[in-house]
């Protein structure tokens, strides 16, 4: 059996795309399409976007330096999978105002160069899961990553938990389901007997 933490103080999620193409039915279907990379984050207080990249549509990650992440499929992506569902991930932090910020966070695209033995990461290909721990652990290390839900339920959650039948699907790809914010928890009052 599964266990999925429901922790109290897990934040509201970063705001949805405001914006012209957010009533335009194709841009609905890609972000509906996106919503395995762009839900997590978006519970870690990340703001995301669906944007046209150089061949494809990529997710566009805001952070809280005011750099950004590009999560985009392999620039030689086949045409033949759909959107939002690559054969691998490439994630890149670039900043406007810095010119010297690019990195590659991760990247589990399939190699192509002969004689280049593959990436570690490639064996992932598209799963999401790799792809957002990865993201979780660069944007900790650099001290980037907003209040979010915690990786390890809080010790008086630890015994508060849903449990689900075997291969059940999980709510969303983290760590912990999230929960009604605080402020409307507190108001649930017991009806009062007569």
């Amino acid at each position: 059996m599964e266990h999925y933490f429901i922790s109290a103080t897990a934040p509201e999620p970063a705001p949805l795309p405001s914006h012209r193409y957010t009533t335009d039915p194709g841009w609905q279907e890609l972000w509906r399409r996106h919503a395995h990379i762009t839900t997590p984050l978006r519970t870690r207080g990340l703001e995301c976007d669906i944007e046209f990249g150089l061949n494809s549509h990529v997710v566009y990650v805001a952070l809280p330096d005011d750099s950004y992440l590009i999560i985009a499929p392999p620039y030689e992506s086949s045409a033949a999978r759909p959107a939002g569902d690559p054969e691998g991930w490439i994630v890149t932090r670039e900043s406007p105002d810095d010119p010297t910020v690019l990195e590659v966070v991760y990247d589990s695209t399939p190699g192509c160069d002969p004689g280049v033995p593959p990436r570690p990461e490639a064996r992932n290909g598209g799963a999401a899961v790799p792809l957002i721990q990865a993201i979780d652990q660069r944007l900790e290390d650099l001290g980037l990553l907003p209040d979010g839900p915690p990786r390890r339920p809080p010790a008086s959650a630890r015994d508060q938990h849903i449990t689900t039948p075997p291969r059940a699907a999980p709510v969303a790809v983290g760590r912990t389901q999230p929960s009604p914010p605080p402020r409307m928890a507190a108001t649930v009052q017991p009806r009062p007997t007569r």
